[in-house]
């Protein structure tokens, strides 16, 4: 971390876990106030439990990317308990999240092992959230003793997007003062992503703070959350099953290119620059998934072509020029009963596609196709000259980043030429500024 991103860190989780220690104080200084403060601590005990179990059983989208359900948890006890109880269980609730990595020595995240500075900045990043949100549902006329009044939808509906957009603005921030994103854009995309997602919970928290009005409505609430562990459980596989499917993919791939030195890892190496362009393009999960597919898939056409064409040492002739041209199709027609998403399909057929429509193997041009095909083509092609191959040496990469700038518009994509030539700067491969 930078200097400045520290700084912000340390400022964050001391304004966080300051009003974290004020809400605990406030909440059980007061709660003997209630009627009934054994059903009062009863009910938070049981969100409390239930928002631990949540961010402890967290779900990996990607190696460094997870989500988990305690959102479920924070907006239940913000239209049911208020600003002090919902900062008070999230402070409490920090020092026990165990949460495991997504490595396979199955390791484990916590309190003690975790650097402190990010501990203290996500305990208060998530603390300064919550209580301004469950302010912000107050403020708008939310009614914690009585969420079934119609006036509290509006207020519901502000508190979320407080909610969302403080917890997401924090932590882009740090990011940006880290030099790792810029700010807005990576704030609309995670707005844009996972916003929807949040809006879909919503109604389960309802049915929690619902469920908490009812005398003993702490254990209908447990009964409720069991089918949502198994729904996660049920995701969990989902998310098995395709990273296996994915594994496979490498797999094949690396068996197709073992026959051949030259081009031995180059579809690993392809997926690798892709992702690296398709994240500096701020793509989606989802796109970034295709992206990773069609570069490991892009080159399985040349199984269909003779091995004296593939690995001869000098030019090609037109004939066996036409034979190489051939390989997008190849590969289409191999993959044609595997179950692929039409990107992915687009991206492999159209890869050797020029931006000018000179390329091949059906001359289209500018947006007449995917984004992905154009990224693809950029990796494919840095790959291409920076390996030594049958009929040349390797180029530097500073030669390479040339070659890329002088064709951009030309044979590659403006956009995944810029992205790209960014990360490689970002990377220290070429110097920062200037013409390469």
């Amino acid at each position: 971390m930078s200097r400045t991103s520290k700084i912000y860190a340390c400022f964050i989780s001391v304004i966080g876990i300051t009003l974290g220690s004020y809400c605990v104080y406030q909440y059980f200084h007061t709660v003997f106030s209630y009627s009934d403060p054994k059903a009062e601590l009863r009910q938070f005990g049981v969100l409390l439990l239930l928002y631990l179990i949540c961010r402890c059983l967290p779900i990996y989208i990607r190696k460094d990317y997870a989500i988990d359900m305690s959102f479920i948890c924070n907006l239940a006890s913000i239209l049911c308990k208020g600003p002090f109880a919902s900062a008070a269980m999230v402070i409490i609730a920090t020092p026990f999240v165990i949460v495991p990595t997504n490595s396979k020595d199955r390791t484990y995240d916590h309190f003690f092992n975790k650097p402190p500075i990010k501990t203290a900045f996500n305990a208060g990043n998530f603390t300064i959230a919550v209580f301004l949100a469950a302010v912000a549902y107050q403020k708008c006329g939310g009614d914690i003793k009585n969420i079934s009044q119609p006036q509290n939808f509006i207020p519901a509906i502000v508190s979320i997007v407080t909610f969302f957009l403080l917890n997401c603005a924090i932590l882009m921030f740090l990011f940006h003062l880290d030099k790792q994103v810029p700010f807005f854009s990576a704030l609309f995309k995670n707005l844009y992503q996972f916003f929807p997602n949040i809006l879909a919970s919503a109604p389960i928290a309802y049915f929690l703070a619902k469920s908490m009005e009812i005398k003993n409505g702490e254990f209908l609430v447990i009964l409720i959350t069991l089918p949502l562990l198994l729904a996660r459980y049920s995701f969990v596989l989902y998310l098995d099953v395709k990273q296996n499917f994915y594994n496979m993919l490498k797999t094949l791939t690396a068996a197709l290119e073992a026959k051949d030195k030259y081009t031995e890892g180059h579809s690993h190496r392809v997926e690798d620059y892709a992702e690296m362009i398709s994240r500096k393009l701020h793509c989606s999960l989802s796109e970034q998934d295709n992206i990773k597919v069609a570069a490991l898939l892009h080159d399985v056409g040349k199984i269909g072509i003779d091995d004296e064409i593939l690995n001869k040492p000098g030019p090609l002739t037109p004939e066996e020029r036409k034979v190489i041209m051939t390989h997008p199709l190849i590969s289409e027609a191999i993959l044609e009963n595997v179950k692929l998403n039409k990107k992915v399909r687009s991206a492999i057929r159209h890869h050797h596609e020029r931006y000018d429509g000179g390329g091949y193997p059906d001359g289209t041009k500018r947006d007449e196709i995917g984004m992905e095909a154009y990224i693809i083509g950029v990796a494919d092609a840095f790959d291409a000259m920076t390996s030594d191959r049958a009929y040349c040496a390797s180029m530097p990469i500073e030669r390479v980043a040339r070659i890329l700038q002088e064709e951009s518009g030309k044979q590659f994509h403006p956009k995944a030429v810029s992205a790209f030539l960014e990360v490689l700067r970002e990377r220290g491969y070429l110097q920062t500024g200037g013409q390469e």
